[in-house]
């Protein structure tokens, strides 16, 4: 979907009904919650992204962030 997991969550809470279907249309695979987050070089290009799980959403988005920014590219937060 080209956006991070907190974009998606929030999308999930005001329209549900596009969640479902997108979610449908991966077969199951799509879940709205924080955790996720996109690798972006300094191009500003979307390289990649990055999910993790284990702890709190928070802390789980907290963690993968931090690993980003650890090997120098940005993590997209906004």
């Amino acid at each position: 979907m080209g956006v991070w997991s907190r974009a998606i969550m929030a999308r999930a809470e005001q329209q549900p009904s596009f969640i479902a279907a997108v979610t449908a249309a991966f077969g199951g695979a799509l879940i709205p919650v924080l955790g996720g987050v996109l690798i972006i070089d300094s191009q500003q290009a979307i390289i990649g992204a990055v999910g993790v799980t284990g702890d709190s959403s928070d802390n789980d988005e907290t963690a993968v962030v931090a690993r980003i920014e650890a090997v120098a590219f940005q993590a997209r937060t906004d």
